[in-house]
């Protein structure tokens, strides 16, 4: 038992030849997609089980052995990718015959981001493992780097900072669309929303801190409609100088909220929308062991659930009306990103 398990520590083998041979040859193209795809394919030293893909770029291939196993070589239309990871799994579904708890395998690779792969090959010592055509993009996910990064980060580089958001949601604008005008968006970072706003004929104005990033970013069909500030109370407004205001994602950013929201019930006649991160998803997704990314985000200073947005946002407006948006399903856990209140005079 001691020696078989010394055995399965050592490292994985890339042999030139094929003393474990495959049972049989692979002649069978799949349809290349996300998911787990079947292997099956028994070995004299064990198992090649699954091959996935993630919507990460991450491809797996998972296994069981017995004792030395080959690593896989990826190609990507014809190109070699390297091995990213190789690691050892607990198995005790197949210790009875490997005598060892800790034989499963898993190699990763990363596969390209923003282009489109059509034919992806998997070969162990010459012989096809697998292989799959079709078209398939990937899009590079947040944090992307800590996938193959091989330094120790710090924490100043894990909880970063990201751009303003260059896109509107459907759902955002389903909320703000319909509010009387003129708008004014608080924290329009590059003008996405005042942009989709204004091309729909809607008057609307924002409002940004001055900062390189914004001036860099800053779209220039909607420049002349942005004030760019310090960041300073009061805001450069008349009292109900505008019917509504808009603040999405922006609360949980700034340490004194409540003067900001004093400061928008001020200049708003009618009606606000607001949308904040939701921390009920910590716990709604504990029983996964998960935390949704945005959570990560370093310049998040306050964190707001929907009975706490609730009571807050009713110190400085007469009624309001929650909303959860953005829904997120993990391994059958449902929960929003989001939560939102629509707020009247």
């Amino acid at each position: 038992m001691t020696s078989l398990f010394s055995k399965l520590l050592q490292p994985f083998r890339r042999l030139s030849s094929n003393p474990i041979g495959f049972e049989s040859p692979i002649t069978d193209e799949v349809p290349l997609g996300l998911g787990s795809h079947s292997l099956h394919r028994p070995q004299p030293w064990g198992c090649w089980e699954i091959c996935q893909i993630d919507a990460s770029g991450l491809l797996r291939v998972l296994g069981w052995t017995r004792g030395e196993v080959v690593v896989p070589e990826l190609s990507v239309d014809g190109v070699a990718m390297p091995l990213l990871n190789q690691y050892r799994t607990y198995r005790p579904d197949v210790a009875r015959q490997t005598q060892v708890p800790f034989s499963g395998i898993t190699f990763e690779y990363q596969l390209p981001y923003n282009v489109t792969l059509t034919e992806i090959q998997l070969r162990v010592a010459g012989d096809r493992l697998w292989q799959a055509q079709g078209t398939l993009t990937l899009t590079a996910p947040a944090y992307e780097g800590l996938l193959s990064c091989d330094n120790v980060l710090g924490r100043q580089q894990i909880y970063g900072e990201g751009l303003p958001s260059p896109v509107v949601s459907e759902v955002v604008m389903a909320l703000v669309e319909p509010l009387p005008t003129p708008i004014l968006d608080f924290g329009c970072g590059m003008g996405a929303l005042l942009g989709a706003l204004r091309s729909r004929d809607r008057q609307a104005y924002g409002i940004e801190i001055d900062r390189p990033a914004i001036r860099q970013q800053l779209r220039p069909d909607i420049a002349d409609c942005v004030t760019l500030y310090d960041g300073s109370f009061p805001l450069p407004y008349d009292d109900g100088q505008f019917a509504s205001v808009v603040s999405i994602e922006v609360i949980e950013h700034i340490p004194n909220y409540r003067r900001v929201l004093e400061e928008l019930a001020r200049v708003s006649r009618e009606q606000a929308v607001f949308t904040v991160p939701n921390i009920d998803a910590i716990p709604l997704c504990f029983p996964q062991q998960v935390v949704p990314w945005h959570l990560l985000e370093a310049t998040h200073v306050n964190f707001f659930n929907p009975s706490s947005f609730q009571k807050l946002l009713l110190e400085y407006f007469s009624e309001v009306e929650l909303l959860q948006i953005h829904p997120v399903t993990v391994n059958g856990t449902q929960f929003h990103t989001s939560v939102a209140a629509i707020c009247r005079k």
